[in-house]
């Protein structure tokens, strides 16, 4: 009777903290870590675009993320969450349809920024949702849960690209358009109210504490976008002469990303020109690193607070090394079985994210003179402008050197964020 009793309470508590406009933001992961990886350079490429080209696109839609911190800040002084929200799920539906209808370079730039900007606003807004209007208590639980919707619409988007991928394009821009407006009434079911917001014993800007809970990947091309939880028991404010190690840990993220950006602006087309791996085969790979990946959130967590933050974080950039290296072999020294090889490398790519993730965050919480929430809009921002300059920069080298300057550059990236941690290290 009792274990029955403590069951269904606890499927209570489950239900309680789920909401039904978590499906919008699972759809966002549908459209922004599932399709657009796969439909923005493919149809670039479709469409007679220059390599070069094709980063500028891809970058213009990263750029467009970056004012999302600020959509944060103004949505909490202005009590405009919901406005936010569901504005920023208008632009992306508008400018996705319209892509499919433009050749011109300079409107393609211009409607990827608009997409860049209308996912950043959802994707800051969303969590907000939790730590403005929910019992902090029930904070990592519930934004736990609205991550995981968004892990999932990021599979189910993987799995769609695969099929679109072998038919025109344009219908999965369309796709995504409509499932844009489908968000919308689906996120209007259980929303917070902007009236309704909880006033007491909140600190000032919660976005800061909310985005220190959500470590977001990158942009287009992110990595199994999926929230970790961190314990902040664990956390503590180092002394003053930690300064270096944290301020070596923060350049170690932007290198890792800027190494790794042209990477994740070319790989369907690279994976497909380079290695014979159709675009339709990289998303399955995709997909299932991205299942796989989900449950090595949590183990890099107990891995991190067993070991420490610092080897964890090692160990992803090592995984990512000979990932990127076995690539960059296979470029230069073709081998039979190449095929499979690079197709394993591709995998052990994606899945080196949760251990990057997880133990990047905690290294750098942890290590923090400034304190938490201030330290993960740093991580937040240093990512972002990296893998920016690390796109813009992989277009140029990609269409003058080809493809295998891309796992190289990565391998560079990787080295110096190694260099970097060293240091701080030993600092």
């Amino acid at each position: 009777m009792s274990e029955g009793l403590g069951a269904a309470r606890g499927s209570a508590g489950s239900r309680r903290l789920f909401a039904p406009w978590y499906l919008a933001y699972l759809i966002l992961g549908l459209i922004n870590s599932g399709m657009l990886p796969f439909l923005l350079p493919l149809a670039m490429a479709a469409s007679g675009h220059d390599l070069d080209t094709i980063a500028y696109a891809i970058g213009a839609y990263n750029v467009g993320m970056l004012p999302a911190p600020l959509l944060g800040i103004l949505a909490e002084r202005r009590r405009l969450f919901r406005s936010v929200f569901f504005s920023g799920f208008i632009v992306v539906s508008l400018a996705l349809a319209c892509l499919p209808e433009i050749s011109n370079l300079t409107l393609w730039v211009i409607l990827a920024f608009l997409t860049g900007f209308g996912v950043g606003s959802v994707a800051t807004v969303a969590p907000l949702f939790v730590v403005d209007f929910a019992p902090k208590d029930e904070w990592e639980a519930r934004i736990g849960w609205l991550q995981s919707f968004n892990g999932a619409g990021q599979l189910v988007g993987l799995l769609i690209v695969g099929v679109v991928a072998m038919g025109p394009l344009s219908y999965g821009f369309w796709l995504s358009s409509a499932a844009a407006i489908l968000a919308i009434a689906v996120g209007r079911i259980g929303l917070p109210t902007d009236g309704h917001r909880r006033q007491s014993g909140l600190p000032r800007l919660a976005w800061g504490d909310a985005m220190g809970r959500v470590q977001p990947a990158p942009a287009i091309g992110g990595l199994l976008q999926h929230s970790h939880q961190l314990q902040e028991a664990a956390w503590h404010r180092p002394p003053k002469d930690f300064r270096q190690e944290f301020s070596c840990s923060l350049l170690a993220w932007a290198s890792l990303n800027l190494g790794v950006a042209p990477f994740f602006a070319y790989y369907p087309l690279m994976m497909d020109m380079s290695y014979r791996i159709p675009p339709t085969t990289t998303a399955l790979l995709y997909a299932l690193a991205a299942a796989v990946g989900i449950a090595l959130f949590a183990f890099s967590g107990r891995m991190a607070q067993r070991f420490g933050p610092g080897p964890v974080f090692r160990s992803g950039l090592a995984l990512r090394a000979v990932g990127f290296g076995s690539l960059a072999f296979l470029s230069l020294i073709p081998v039979t079985g190449g095929r499979f090889l690079a197709m394993f490398a591709f995998a052990l790519i994606m899945l080196a994210w949760p251990v990057l993730s997880v133990s990047g965050t905690v290294l750098v919480a942890r290590l923090t003179p400034i304190g938490e929430g201030a330290a993960m809009g740093l991580l937040a921002a240093s990512g972002a402008v990296a893998t920016v300059l690390g796109t813009f920069l992989g277009g140029p080298l990609v269409e003058a050197l080809g493809y295998p300057v891309v796992p190289l550059v990565a391998l560079t990236g990787l080295a110096g964020a190694e260099l970097l941690v060293r240091k701080g290290k030993q600092g």
